[in-house]
């Protein structure tokens, strides 16, 4: 047993590594949003807590999203007001937080006349809906309140949303939810909060078997280096399962035995080029389905598709018949159909939804938490359903049962309510002036002033330490694909591997940087990459270029999809 080599390399975050093979309080399994909260919550109350994710942080559904953290108006529809209520709490809670990585965004709410509920009776759910978030704008930055809701008549509406059908048209209501700018990047600066309480977490860490004691209580796991093959053994007082769609496949030969079932539905988004509308816009299609057009880095979010799948998340796609539905639903409501050949490419995740016998797109999505101790499995709990915005409430609720029910030992009270993530700018009246200040640092290095802006909304106060590269090597300034609309710049990717545990090229480029988020990568900007991965850090040319060649090859089958709709 390792007790004091440190497993899984410099992978390892945290400032206290010592335990990383002995006793830890609280195993945590799964490394998106839902299993960092509960970690953060378990390290918050003094627990001896270690994180482990199989692939990598918000590698999974936690980062194919709408772009949104948005108090579920459609729930309302569903009479689930508990989970509405819950949602625009956290919602509010987050914009305290990290006030660099949300903001508010606009949505019509549209209405034709042979839509379903009518103009009046959504006018009603829209002003429910904001009776209920009646604080709001409390301890948020000035300018980042939120506006009341107003209906907007049909000439106005086409004139903002110019590629709406005007026939049957009536009109829309205009309310504030809000934007989550970057989710990979708030995952990590809420996975940073969780290291800055004294918590170890590791990527590419996968648990391969949960161990039991002589009494058949669950005392720990081993973990296997998904880079190297290793593999560690870690034990824990209790483990928590909460790998998403995949936490079946962790309890392994106790899954059976236990009886979790998840039911699976993969949600599926396309990115096109910007259409237009600088709101966002949510419409019913003659279809029946929902759909968001959201406005995003200089393009739109089409989505999402809401349809029950089987099989491994790992193989999750967008297939035609995925891209068929969204096109099927806005062409019912567009003014012509959609130009195909503005697609840009796809997004996939699976969300994992308790299995309470409903359908997919009606599942609710609170959470469930089941003690596998009545199955006589002690030691073991899995966490199913949530989703984003609630996943703060849901981490805090998870520890405070556990700690009841375990009689864990914590040494501290944790309230992360008004808690700002790691890298908040801290206590500025708007966050204009939060990114005055940040303009002011390193003023006489090579990096544009749209790409500092660029850096302090990404890193917040961590962009010191991005440029600080860039003074040390002025040549890290420079931009990684110059010949878009991407700013980023080659220090973050220096910054991915030495200071965030970037591992694999779509570590880099899809979750630590926004390139591989905004459109399909270059050739050319995936070149910049490799040379600065070999010259800076390290890597092998020949690995380094295998990589960057199974990155392309990975992008051109999802490509290969969209072509399909093309000319």
């Amino acid at each position: 047993m390792l007790q004091t080599m440190r497993p899984f390399g410099d992978r390892v975050l945290g400032a206290d590594i010592a335990p990383i093979g002995g006793l830890y309080d609280v195993v945590v399994i799964g490394g998106g949003i839902s299993g960092i909260q509960i970690a953060r919550h378990a390290a918050g109350r003094g627990l001896r807590t270690i994180l482990l994710e199989k692939d990598d942080y918000g590698g999974g559904t936690s980062s194919a999203t709408t772009k949104l953290l948005h108090g579920g108006l459609r729930y309302l529809e569903q009479y689930d007001f508990p989970v509405v209520a819950e949602s625009i709490a956290e919602r509010r809670y987050l914009g305290i937080a990290a006030p660099h990585l949300v903001q508010p965004r606009s949505f019509l709410l549209t209405a034709f006349d042979w839509s379903e509920p009518k103009a009046p009776i959504l006018g009603a759910g829209v002003a429910l809906y904001e009776s209920m978030a009646g604080h709001r704008n409390s301890k948020i930055p000035k300018d980042l309140h939120s506006r009341r809701f107003r209906w907007v008549k049909k000439d106005a509406l086409l004139k903002q949303v110019p590629w709406l059908q005007p026939e049957g048209l009536v009109g829309a209501w205009r309310h504030d939810d809000t934007l989550n700018v970057h989710p990979e990047r708030l995952l990590l600066s809420i996975l940073g909060s969780y290291v800055q309480t004294g918590g170890t977490a590791v990527n590419h860490a996968e648990v391969t078997e949960a161990h039991r004691d002589e009494n058949g209580r669950v005392d720990g796991v081993t973990a296997k280096d998904r880079l190297n093959g290793q593999e560690h053994r870690i034990r824990g007082t209790v483990t928590i399962n909460a790998a998403g769609p995949w936490v079946e496949e962790v309890l392994g030969e106790l899954s059976g035995k236990v009886g979790v079932k998840v039911r699976q539905a993969k949600g599926v988004h396309l990115l096109m080029k910007n259409l237009g509308n600088k709101d966002g816009v949510f419409v019913r299609g003659r279809n029946g389905r929902h759909i968001m057009v959201n406005p995003w880095e200089g393009r739109s979010l089409i989505g999402p598709t809401d349809t029950p799948t089987d099989g491994s998340a790992d193989e999750a796609k967008a297939t035609e018949e995925d891209v068929e539905l969204i096109l099927e639903t806005i062409d019912s409501v567009a003014a012509k159909p959609l130009d195909r050949d503005a697609i840009m490419t796809t997004l996939v995740g699976v969300r994992p939804l308790v299995d309470d016998g409903s359908d997919t797109y009606r599942a609710s999505r609170r959470f469930d938490i089941f003690d596998h101790s009545g199955a006589n499995v002690p030691g073991i709990y899995t966490v199913t359903g949530g989703k984003w915005t609630t996943g703060r409430a849901m981490g805090a609720r998870v520890i405070d049962i556990l700690v009841e029910k375990e009689k864990l030992p914590p040494t501290r009270k944790f309230d992360s309510r008004y808690q700002p993530v790691a890298g908040a700018f801290g206590d500025f009246d708007t966050v204009g002036h939060a990114f005055e200040s940040a303009l002011s640092r390193f003023r006489n290095l090579p990096v544009p002033k749209a790409c500092r802006m660029h850096l302090a909304r990404l890193y917040g106060t961590a962009h010191e330490a991005v440029l600080g590269l860039v003074a040390a090597d002025p040549s890290l300034g420079e931009r990684i694909s110059p010949d878009t609309d991407c700013l980023d710049i080659k220090a973050q990717i220096v910054y991915a591997v030495e200071a965030e545990a970037a591992r694999t090229f779509r570590d880099i480029l899809d979750r630590r940087l926004v390139l591989g988020t905004m459109g399909p990568v270059s050739e050319v900007a995936m070149g910049n990459v490799v040379d600065v991965v070999v010259g800076k850090l390290g890597w092998d040319r020949d690995e380094a270029k295998a990589e960057a060649d199974a990155y392309l090859a990975e992008q051109e089958a999802v490509l290969a999809v969209v072509r399909q709709f093309q000319k």
